[in-house]
């Protein structure tokens, strides 16, 4: 398996001894939003709390580099894709903070949005720097 820049929202949610610190980190934030499918719509706590622990997940991912980036021939490229993967992080990091202010505040539409923003993110994150 190699890292999911956003792999946060598609992984399995199973770790192997085989995976990196950034897979693991990625693991935990999925199991976090997985478990949103799970918790009652009206309980907007328990929903902040997960998108929080996600959101956590993403940070600490940060400091390491995907898997196919640390791979790739020294150069620009690849520095130009680790600064890229990163900026993608970056700007789930800043959805799923928006989506836990929207949990906190109750707004079921800011919700929506902050949840679209954050599959958006995903999904370039994932066409770039994953395999899977």
């Amino acid at each position: 398996m190699t890292v999911a820049a956003l792999a946060a929202f598609t992984a399995t949610g199973n770790v192997s001894a085989d995976d990196t610190e950034m897979e693991k980190a990625m693991s935990t934030a999925s199991k976090s939003l997985k478990s949103l499918r799970t918790i009652p719509k009206d309980d907007y706590t328990a929903a902040a709390d997960a998108v929080r622990t996600a959101h956590e997940a993403i940070l600490k991912s940060m400091s390491y580099t995907a898997s196919m980036v640390a791979e790739m021939p020294d150069g620009l490229e690849k520095q130009k894709a680790l600064a890229d993967s990163r900026r993608i992080l970056g700007l789930n990091y800043s959805a799923l903070c928006e989506l836990e202010l929207a949990y906190l505040e109750g707004d079921a539409a800011k919700i929506e949005a902050a949840t679209e923003k954050m599959k958006e993110t995903k999904k370039e994150g994932h066409k770039k720097y994953t395999d899977d």
